[in-house]
């Protein structure tokens, strides 16, 4: 893979070429599935009836997006009728079975056992996986109907969490070039088209494990485009954490129960800012070079991420400052090269304008379990006999006081109006942190049925997840509770976060103190005012405690 800057599977099947080995890992057979000689066939009959008169609204609507005719043929763009069964009556015609139209995406059945195309009076583009085979379509919408875009429906051959379209075509620019990532179709189709060959989408907001493994094993140069409106929302912001995470972990590729773990080189992932209110296929049809300026000034990920909570948050203030360098630390702590990881501790302390040495004795590595494992699913064993996991966490230590509180309201979602006082950076444990955001922040707001309903939904969220997170929802989910009524569970909730909050408040008296120590000249009327405001805060969480103690 290293000397000839080949993907996993490329160099596993060219040594088996080499040493005339017949591999049997089950892709050949895949690569026969009939659903991708029915997505060929279809996508020629939709080629045909977007080249016919039945195609002249769709074309006049491409010329109106700036598709030309090059741009099309490329990429197979095509159009589905509006009837809703020509596309069926025309594959029953070539030979496949109904069954198989069902099973490949194609034609939908409904619960009276009618069959009906899926895809109707859309614009359709192809969906090709890397290496070129057709796994399924994206359909769009040609007038206001909704959804703006129809997928195929996931499939033995179609994993939309896997594919990122147009890697087919960049594979060789990106090697060359590094990888630029937009979010739709017609992004990567107008960077194609402008001659920006590297492009490619991810059909979503958020970049799956298998897309930035994918990615990562054919670059380490990464710019990802972003509009300044999703540049401000926390879900972008973990989606980026994400992505950082699984591009700093050591494993390249995965056959069977076989893990192959490589040594990563320095991943360079940086984020282009788009103008307010624009796509990429906006800023690329109206100027290429300014397209190419974005890309070329595009920020380092780290700088990115500090620079957008910086805009939500005072850094004037301790608070502010720890805050973020708690969420940015997270990021550093994953990267393997230490001298990269202490300049990134460089940059941030001088981003946040406080001294090295008291950043890092605000922030804590999260530390690995030393105890030997078995080898599982997903781990390769060490010569060690410790595990190496996917996840660039590893193991966290358990910490039994964010363990309860999560568990309580995991248990008992009409707990959580009585958790308003508990925040994010209450949890030291970045899994604890991650569980307690995506799930239980906004429960307040529900009913009690909702809640259960919601948490459960939002579960979902955790499989593609880091290993870790997954194994400690399970856990917390499984932990065993005593016996209380409404009135015990309240006690107990409110015991532990006002524990919680505590905690986190000697913690912020601790930088106080540390900033003081270390920059007593900088100092002005706000930091002391901060300090006697955590004092008062203190002393009533204590009051709070003793109340709920003689309560008990």
């Amino acid at each position: 893979m290293k000397a000839e800057n080949l993907e996993f599977g490329e160099a596993i099947r060219q040594l088996a070429r080499q040493v005339g080995v017949q591999l049997s890992d089950g892709r050949n057979s895949r690569s026969d599935h009939p659903a991708f000689r029915i997505n060929e066939a279809a996508c020629a009959f939709f080629q045909r009836t977007l080249a016919s008169t039945q195609g002249a609204d769709a074309r006049s609507y491409m010329e109106r997006r700036g598709l030309d005719r090059a741009a099309s043929e490329a990429f197979q763009l095509g159009l589905a009728p509006e009837d809703g069964e020509s596309l069926r009556t025309h594959l029953l015609r070539e030979g496949f079975d109904a069954a198989q139209l069902v099973a490949a995406g194609i034609v939908r059945e409904g619960d009276d056992g009618q069959q009906r195309d899926l895809f109707r009076g859309r614009l359709i583009i192809p969906i090709r996986e890397a290496e070129g085979r057709l796994a399924g379509f994206g359909g769009r919408a040609l007038d206001d109907s909704q959804p703006k875009y129809l997928n195929s429906p996931q499939s033995e051959v179609f994993d939309k969490s896997r594919i990122l379209y147009a890697l087919d075509r960049a594979r060789d620019s990106i090697r060359r070039d590094g990888a630029v990532i937009v979010e739709g179709y017609m992004d990567a189709i107008a960077a194609h088209q402008a001659g920006f060959q590297n492009v490619v989408a991810s059909m979503g907001t958020a970049l799956t494990e298998p897309q930035v493994n994918t990615i990562r094993r054919l670059t380490d140069r990464v710019t990802m485009a972003l509009d300044q409106d999703a540049a401000g929302q926390q879900a972008t912001l973990r989606s980026l954490e994400s992505s950082w995470r699984i591009y700093h972990s050591r494993v390249a590729g995965r056959s069977g129960d076989t893990t192959v773990l490589q040594r990563q080189e320095n991943p360079e992932i940086r984020i282009a800012t788009l103008p307010p209110g624009q796509d990429p296929d906006e800023v690329i049809r109206r100027s290429p070079s300014e397209w190419k300026e974005l890309v070329e000034n595009a920020r380092p990920l780290l700088e990115f991420v500090i620079s957008t909570m910086s805009a939500s948050v005072d850094t004037s203030l301790a608070r502010g400052k720890a805050a973020i360098a708690n969420q940015v630390s997270r990021l550093i702590f994953t990267v393997q090269d230490g001298p990269q990881q202490d300049q990134y501790f460089r940059m941030l302390a001088e981003k946040l304008e406080v001294p090295l040495d008291t950043l890092r004795a605000s922030v804590s590595r999260p530390a690995q379990e030393r105890r030997p494992r078995s080898s599982s699913a997903g781990q390769a064993p060490t010569e060690s006999g410790e595990a190496v996991t996917a996840s660039p966490f590893a193991r966290l230590d358990h910490d039994p006081l964010e363990e309860y509180c999560l568990s309580l309201l995991l248990r008992h979602p009409d707990l959580g109006e009585y958790a308003q006082p508990l925040t994010e950076d209450m949890f030291l444990r970045a899994e604890n942190r991650e569980i307690f955001s995506r799930l239980l922040l906004d429960a307040a707001s529900l009913t009690e049925q909702e809640e259960i309903e919601e948490i459960h939904s939002r579960a979902e969220e955790f499989n593609d997840g880091p290993l870790g997170i997954r194994e400690q929802l399970e856990s917390l989910k499984a932990r065993t509770l005593p016996p209380m009524d409404l009135l015990k569970r309240r006690r107990a909730l409110g015991d532990v976060v006002a524990r919680l909050e505590e905690r986190n408040l000697r913690q912020q008296k601790k930088d106080e103190y540390d900033r003081f120590v270390d920059s007593p000249e900088g100092l002005n009327d706000e930091d002391h005012r901060t300090a006697v405001a955590l004092n008062e805060r203190l002393k009533r969480n204590q009051e709070t405690r003793s109340g709920l103690r003689a309560s008990h």
